[in-house]
């Protein structure tokens, strides 16, 4: 197995329309809307406020955040390379070769093709680079478009995952829990 801290750079993957690659500038208004955007402050914990400082700050650390146990991707249409998205993978456990795979769509990018490809491309990622054996995904239990992509990329249904979430009010919130394994990913 291999952390993501053993990475010179950020790799950047394509596939399927979609390009994972390292945050960069012109992301900045991209980070600034999708994570201002209601729909993912609904499902998603960033600070209410989300501003250009936030975004700056995610591009600068992005490559520190490579040095620990975390994968953090922009999402980009593969032939403009303009921003449509984050996805990372975290919590990266060498011991169980297992990670957990948060993502999200800018709203202009949110069509189910994109995003069963760029959920597909980041488990390539991580099977295949990282020799990961297991992705895990939370997901509020109110976010079906995110369960229905899941399914659609090869996750499955494993169970309920009590007070995992915090919700934007700070209220804990049960998740619904997916995984996949290697041979579970679908093809396109």
């Amino acid at each position: 197995m291999r952390l993501p801290g053993t990475f010179d750079t950020i790799p950047t993957l394509t596939g399927d329309g979609i390009r994972l690659r390292a945050p960069r500038q012109d992301d900045l208004a991209g980070l600034v809307r999708a994570f201002s955007d209601d729909r993912v402050r609904r499902f998603m914990p960033v600070p209410p406020d989300y501003t250009a400082a936030h975004a700056q700050s995610f591009i600068d650390t992005a490559p520190d955040m490579w040095r620990g146990q975390r994968a953090v991707f922009v999402l980009a249409d593969e032939a403009s390379d303009t921003f449509i998205g984050e996805a990372e993978l975290l919590s990266v456990n060498e011991l169980y070769q297992s990670a957990e795979i948060a993502f999200l769509l800018d709203a202009p990018a949110r069509r189910l093709r994109t995003a069963v490809a760029g959920l597909r491309l980041v488990c390539r990622f991580g099977f295949e680079q990282l020799g990961l054996t297991r992705i895990e995904a939370f997901a509020d239990f109110e976010n079906s478009p995110v369960h229905y992509a899941g399914l659609r990329a090869g996750f499955r249904h494993e169970g309920t995952a009590r007070g995992k979430l915090s919700g934007p009010d700070g209220q804990r919130r049960d998740a619904v829990v997916a995984a996949v394994l290697p041979e579970d990913l679908q093809s396109p």
